[in-house]
């Protein structure tokens, strides 16, 4: 009798032990599961601040970048008009009456030019433009200013998808664009130029192509051409841009980017 006493009390202490066991393993399971989806939030919300970090840290080099952009457009376009237009009204002095209101129209019209130019300069300058107005809208304005002012033929295909990027994305590609047919125009004194984009899931693609008379892609390496810069813009975004030599004269420059939707 007392032996069995012994193995039921063995038994009920097994089980015990057993029940033991599995309560502590349970909460064991039901602490990590907790700590691991802390971990995961913890992380998710890491991502997130660094994320937004990288995002207004872009956002403040392409400022201090830009710097010396601006100064340069308000030197060559800005500062040239309002030069003409100075030195038409010392001579309108000497003028006769009847020549007078032809200098006077080009004054007028060369301040028009100018208020023009700034407000360009701007527009490419204000993420919240293009923000509003829409990527594609902002580069036809940049197209349609280009061609008025230079005369150059610009093919301009457009992709409305292009209008799904972030908005320093969007910035930053306004800004090559821009410095690329600026080259094209300048220095390469390309006639026509192509614009087109590849949007993939994986990757966008920017592609400007120019008939200008370089037949050197190194040509666009030096000093003052704006590929350092334009480079500097393409990897704010994890991107990069590449030089090719076209079959004739003129350059083509890729921009590719990864694929992220605003």
């Amino acid at each position: 009798m007392y032996e069995d006493y012994v193995q039921i009390g063995f038994v009920l202490s097994v089980i015990t032990i057993t029940f033991l066991i599995l309560i502590l393993l349970l909460i064991n399971l039901m602490l990590s599961s907790r700590n691991k989806k802390l971990r995961h939030k913890a992380e998710l919300l890491q991502a997130h601040s660094h994320q937004r970090e990288a995002t207004e840290a872009a956002r403040m080099e392409v400022a201090v970048a830009t710097f010396s952009d601006i100064s340069r457009d308000l030197h060559d376009e800005v500062g040239q008009l309002l030069t003409f237009s100075i030195l038409q009204l010392e001579y309108l002095s000497s003028k006769p009456e009847q020549e007078r209101q032809i200098l006077i129209d080009e004054v007028k019209q060369s301040v028009r030019d100018s208020l023009d130019a700034i407000r360009t300069i701007s527009r490419g300058l204000n993420p919240d433009f293009i923000h509003e107005q829409g990527l594609l809208i902002s580069i036809e304005h940049l197209v349609q200013r280009a061609q008025h002012k230079t005369g150059i033929s610009i093919d301009l295909k457009p992709n409305p998808e292009i209008n799904d990027l972030p908005a320093t994305t969007a910035v930053i590609v306004y800004r090559i664009i821009r410095e690329c047919i600026t080259n094209s125009v300048r220095h390469g004194q390309a006639t026509k130029i192509e614009i087109s984009f590849s949007i993939t899931e994986n990757e966008n693609q920017v592609i400007i192509s120019d008939n200008g008379i370089s037949k050197d892609v190194n040509a666009y390496n030096a000093p003052g051409l704006g590929a350092k810069s334009m480079s500097y813009y393409a990897s704010l975004i994890n991107g990069n841009v590449v030089f090719k030599n076209n079959t004739e004269n003129g350059v083509t420059v890729l921009l590719a980017f990864p694929a992220i939707k605003s």
